[in-house]
């Protein structure tokens, strides 16, 4: 009988549960992709670090199930508001309390079994999706790839938990809830906004904060990359003065901005304008923290995708900028097993063809000449400056392509950290054998030959008497496969740390294809992680905006029969509820739309700070991300209407 009766209630209901079964098939969808992709044994062939980095992953979809948990619960309680009456029914012709509980699970377990279905059927095409864009990221060859025993037992254990949980919540509230809140649970005296005029402050305050969190950011961002002193804890207390700001705002226009329109008659008694006001005060003030909440997650969700897309970028300039070949060594001689340069061409060769060899040197006075000009000195820095012949400089330029330095008797620095964008080298000069030698030019964007913060180019015969500081080699190879991982191994040695029994291995060599491997790993999880968590965010969030909505709907029912009765006519009716749920579904996104070029602005901050500007438009990334999530937010807004106006208007 119960059997036959969660049936029939499934198909009957299978309109009002519509957006929660989308919801819940898309989330599942995205888990399974996900679970599949961090046990693909290809992936981990390819790229070892994968394997490394899949237990960041597993945690990753462990909270994302939390989450989804957390919001299908509170589905569930709208999904349990919108058929109370029916609940009461039950419970007034004698059914049991245990029956009615049992009949809710089990028609939540067909939906639950059937979006699994659907899951992991759409699921699979995201799997390959995802499998592309790991591979492109990655920079190796695309296979269709099966589906992880693994993956898929984990996605159905995630699921089984998320259904329990809800159905506990549920199961809760069905075993405690009278029979009288049941049938005339509808029944609610609507309050009017308190204090509208601290709200309307409360508003331009919040406003006033978040404009103040980005301008600070701003400043901190700066101040960490050209300042010693800088307090990296300032950024992460801007981003909670955003959080707090974003919430608060969105309380206060929500228990506001209708009050306001209420107080222009003109504009209040058009039409149905005094109705539909009326109506969104009354939606607005009593969700106003669930929509600041919302809003919240869009933003940082944005924040997220922008990092995401910016990540990738940064990651191939920083690789030629700190590797401008295919390996490059400082070799310390002095470390006891380190690697003698002629013992490691030998074994480099036996790997793989080398095409060009230059070995070259640093030098140093033991002085601080030009560090006093820089943020690098003081008591915390005991670096001394380091300097590099003209033309050992000019013959790795011209191995890269780049234009030769031409000295006359002066002096170039060079450096790629951005540091040296607030050093003044105008009054620094220095004397050799009776010369004179004043700055010729300071180059930000030159890849760095040796380490150090920053070096001095000089004419050659600047650097007799100096000291050899550092002994470093620059070689290119022939394009041809080769195992990176071998040659690393290959090129590193052990050494024993003094005082310990400690050992610790080491190499002077840096394959720059090794390199790119173990970054392209890393990043190709960031992305991926970032988007996936992205994307849930934005899911859940229409859901809960389109429950939400659909909970009410026999409120609205009644209050739209009113309508008819007046005599408003149903295409007027339908503009009306039309109107209503627009302006309820965008309340949240306005404020992240108006926020996504000026995350943009501090992106593009970051990746001149870091000394990669023009890397990547970050305005026509923010723009995309914007038109995707108005493209699925007005994709969930259409479903809404279109079930909400079956109940409401009338004809």
């Amino acid at each position: 009988m119960y059997r036959k009766l969660a049936f029939r209630n499934v198909r009957r209901q299978i309109g009002n549960y519509l957006i929660y079964f989308m919801t819940v098939a898309l989330t599942i969808s995205l888990i399974f992709a996900m679970n599949n992709l961090i046990f693909n044994e290809q992936l981990q062939t390819q790229a070892q670090s994968i394997g490394e980095l899949a237990l960041g992953l597993v945690f990753l979809s462990l909270f994302i199930c939390i989450i989804v948990a957390f919001v299908l619960g509170y589905a569930n309680a709208f999904m349990l508001r919108l058929r109370k009456r029916e609940f009461g029914t039950y419970l007034t012709v004698g059914m049991k309390r245990q029956h009615i509980v049992k009949l809710f699970l089990f028609e939540n377990s067909l939906l639950g079994i059937f979006a699994m279905l659907v899951g992991f059927f759409v699921g699979s095409l995201f799997y390959q999706g995802l499998m592309l864009l790991m591979t492109q990221l990655l920079d190796i060859p695309f296979e269709f790839s099966m589906f992880s025993l693994n993956g898929v037992l984990l996605t159905v254990g995630m699921v089984c938990g998320i259904f329990l949980f809800s159905s506990v919540t549920s199961s809760f509230y069905l075993n405690r809830v009278t029979i009288y809140e049941l049938i005339h649970g509808e029944k609610k005296v609507e309050q009017g906004v308190k204090h509208p005029y601290i709200a309307m402050v409360t508003t331009g305050i919040s406003f006033v904060a978040i404009i103040t969190s980005f301008i600070l950011f701003s400043q901190e961002l700066e101040q960490l990359f050209l300042k010693v002193d800088s307090n990296p804890v300032m950024l992460v207390w801007m981003l909670v003065l955003l959080a707090v700001s974003l919430v608060t705002f969105h309380i206060g226009l929500a228990k506001s901005a209708m009050f306001i329109l209420l107080s222009y008659k003109r504009f209040a008694q058009r039409g149905t304008n005094q109705f539909l006001l009326r109506q969104l005060s009354a939606m607005l003030s009593a969700n106003a923290i669930l929509l600041g909440v919302l809003s919240f997650l869009i933003v940082f969700a944005m924040i997220a995708s922008n990092f995401s897309f910016l990540y990738k970028a940064i990651e191939e300039a920083s690789l030629d900028k700190q590797f401008p070949f295919d390996i490059v060594a400082n070799i310390d001689v002095e470390q006891e097993g380190s690697i003698p340069m002629e013992q490691a061409k030998e074994t480099i060769e036996s790997y793989v063809p080398i095409d060009w060899w230059k070995t070259y040197n640093g030098y140093t006075t033991n002085e601080q000449t030009f560090h006093k000009y820089t943020i690098w000195h003081g008591e915390k820095y005991a670096d001394v400056d380091t300097y590099m012949k003209e033309s050992d400089v000019n013959e790795l330029l011209r191995a890269l392509g780049k234009e030769p330095l031409n000295l006359r008797n002066q002096f170039a620095i060079f450096s790629d950290m951005p540091g040296i964008q607030g050093a003044n080298f105008s009054n620094a000069s220095f004397e050799h054998n009776g010369k004179t030698y004043t700055l010729g030019q300071v180059i930000e964007s030159m890849p760095m030959f040796l380490w150090s913060y920053f070096v001095i180019v000089v004419p050659d015969e600047v650097v007799e008497g100096m000291e050899v500081s550092q002994m470093a080699v620059a070689i290119d190879l022939k394009e041809q496969p080769f195992d990176t991982k071998k040659l690393q191994e290959a090129l590193s040695y052990t050494y024993k740390i003094e005082e310990s029994n400690y050992f610790v291995q080491n190499s002077d060599f840096a394959i720059k294809e090794q390199r790119r491997l173990e970054a392209a790993a890393f990043s190709a999880i960031f992305i991926v992680g970032a988007l996936y968590v992205a994307v849930v965010f934005i899911l859940l969030a229409m859901a809960i905006l389109a429950l939400k909505i659909l909970s009410n709907v026999r409120d609205d029912e009644k209050k739209y029969m009113l309508l008819n009765r007046l005599g408003v006519n149903s295409a007027l009716q339908r503009a009306t509820l039309g109107k209503q749920i627009f302006v309820f579904f965008t309340f949240p996104i306005i404020v992240p739309i108006c926020l996504a070029f000026p995350i943009a602005s501090i992106v593009d901050q970051f990746i001149h700070l870091v000394g990669f500007s023009a890397v990547l438009n970050m305005n026509v990334v923010s723009f995309a991300i914007v038109v995707v999530i108005v493209m699925v937010y007005f994709l969930y807004f259409a479903v809404t209407f279109a079930l909400t106006k079956k109940y409401v208007v009338h004809e």
